[in-house]
């Protein structure tokens, strides 16, 4: 089916991004919420999210020009973003308050929702750390260059903080301090916890698919909003 706005090559080439992008979202949530232990799994999960924010936060701009100009972003102009995943979150916000203004109750509430997270902010900083200059913090100090900037390590205590300040995560942390050697309670704890932090990008997620699906975006942001829904992703 052709894609408005896109040659053929271009079309195929755009929902080749766009399962990228699900399935990088999908696999990094995944790890999150079921890995054994953070220690083991942070990497993979900064790397499959980071990686994954940055393309469905340019496929967003791009689909953005396309409804704006008519034509893609060209390579130069991407690059210039680089992996600012921050900034190109502040640019994508912009236009979603703008362009749901005079959209449905559902919708707003929806963006309010995202807005008001306290989580979602500092776990996009760490992305932003992490595929700007952080996933080679280590390797930079071996070399004699420490970078200034906190690594993404120790940017994540924020993001549990915020997270830890979730009612429900709470009263799983004070029924695990209740009982120390309750490794049960401990677990649940842990769970809850990931799960706080998994559901705030998640609740990001949807509510940039369902932007594009509304027309928020144009009308190759609508196939961008149904093509990248959560639930298209596959078995992983």
């Amino acid at each position: 089916m052709p894609i408005e706005n896109l040659d053929s090559t271009q079309g195929f080439v755009f929902i080749g991004e766009i399962t990228s992008t699900r399935n990088l979202l999908a696999s990094g949530l995944r790890i999150l919420r079921e890995g054994a232990f953070f220690d083991t799994t942070k990497d993979p999960i900064f790397t499959t999210l980071s990686i994954g924010v940055e393309k469905y936060l340019k496929l967003t701009l791009g689909v953005i020009s396309l409804d704006e100009h008519g034509g893609w972003p060209t390579k130069a102009e991407m690059r210039a973003y680089g992996h600012g995943i921050a900034e190109m979150w502040d640019r994508v916000m912009g236009e979603v308050r703008s362009r749901t203004a005079d959209k449905s109750e559902y919708l707003q509430t929806l963006v309010a929702r995202v807005d008001a997270d306290p989580v979602l902010r500092p776990l996009l900083d760490v992305l932003d750390r992490y595929g700007q200059s952080g996933r080679f913090f280590n390797l930079d100090m071996l070399g004699g260059s420490p970078q200034p900037e906190l690594s993404p390590d120790a940017l994540w205590d924020a993001v549990e903080q915020a997270a830890m300040a979730d009612p429900e995560v709470v009263r799983a942390r004070d029924e695990a301090m209740a009982d120390v050697n309750d490794q049960a309670a401990w677990d649940r704890f842990d769970k809850m916890l990931r799960e706080r932090i998994a559901s705030s990008l998640a609740r990001a997620w949807e509510m940039l698919s369902r932007v594009g699906m509304n027309d928020g975006f144009g009308a190759t942001g609508k196939v961008l909003g149904y093509d990248l829904q959560a639930d298209a992703v596959g078995r992983q």
